[in-house]
């Protein structure tokens, strides 16, 4: 079937292209955090549960990028050197950055077009390294899709300080099955 536009097209054919249309458009991927993805940002941050006493509060401790508390996030108010905080705050406050790092990715990239795996590769590591310092190379081969490519030349391998940040890389390994 050859397409002519000066002939008006079959109502059966136009329906069934609309129709085509609206799935697309309906089963498009929305940028959302979900409580999987922040249950391996936690896991990928601290799965030892680093800073947790025995009253069930997170306190801050050490790291080489300063004083963190929960999973690795920011100390945010000096209370919780004393008092810790709950889980439940901890998380609370989590997914408060992981929306802001969520708001600003949206601002550069519209990432609503991308599949799953993509919106949470960048949502991760825009929350960890920060949207402006996230690698031209790595955004380029998440967009594209090149998984091979960002395995191979070791794009997603974050560092803590001057040594890799093995727990994240583990991680991020285990959660898209990079071997």
């Amino acid at each position: 079937m050859n397409f002519n536009p000066a002939k008006p097209m079959n109502t059966r054919l136009l329906m069934l292209m609309l129709l085509c249309l609206f799935s697309l458009a309906a089963s498009a991927e929305t940028a959302t955090i979900t409580d999987d993805f922040v249950a391996y940002i936690q896991r990928a941050a601290n799965g030892d549960n680093f800073g947790l006493r025995a009253d069930g509060r997170f306190y801050p401790y050490s790291t080489p990028q300063g004083r963190r508390i929960a999973w690795r996030q920011p100390v945010w108010d000096k209370a919780l050197f004393a008092n810790g905080c709950t889980r439940a705050e901890a998380e609370q406050h989590l997914r408060a950055g992981l929306q802001r790092a969520l708001t600003e990715l949206q601002a550069k990239i519209d990432i609503t077009k991308l599949d799953r795996r993509q919106q949470e590769t960048l949502l991760d590591f825009a929350y960890t390294e920060g949207v402006g310092n996230l690698k031209t190379e790595f955004v380029s081969a998440v967009l594209a899709r090149d998984w091979d490519r960002i395995v191979n030349q070791h794009l997603y391998v974050r560092y803590a300080g001057h040594a890799p940040d093995h727990a994240r890389n583990k991680a991020f390994a285990g959660r898209w099955s990079i071997r």
